[in-house]
């Protein structure tokens, strides 16, 4: 497994973790992420936030394969496993 440090992007921590297979990436949203939804689209993940300031959008880059994404207590999870 390799663990790339934590990122920010736009005001979101994420972590990238790279296995034989799979590659898994964990973003924290905040408390706002009850209205929250994921789209993996090609190559991006596409996170929309819904707040009282308004819609905030982020992207991430994954790898090719098949995602698998969920979001619990405000934690974003992306598995993407190699094709």
């Amino acid at each position: 497994m390799v663990s790339v440090p934590h990122q920010a992007r736009d005001e979101v921590l994420y972590r990238q973790y790279d296995y034989e297979d799979e590659t898994v990436f964990v973003a924290d949203l905040g408390a706002v992420a009850d209205d929250a939804t994921v789209e993996v689209v090609d190559e991006t993940a596409i996170v929309v936030l819904e707040t009282a300031e308004g819609e905030r959008q982020y992207e991430f880059d994954v790898p090719d394969g098949d995602a698998h994404t969920f979001i619990s207590n405000g934690v974003l999870t992306i598995e993407v496993s190699g094709e």
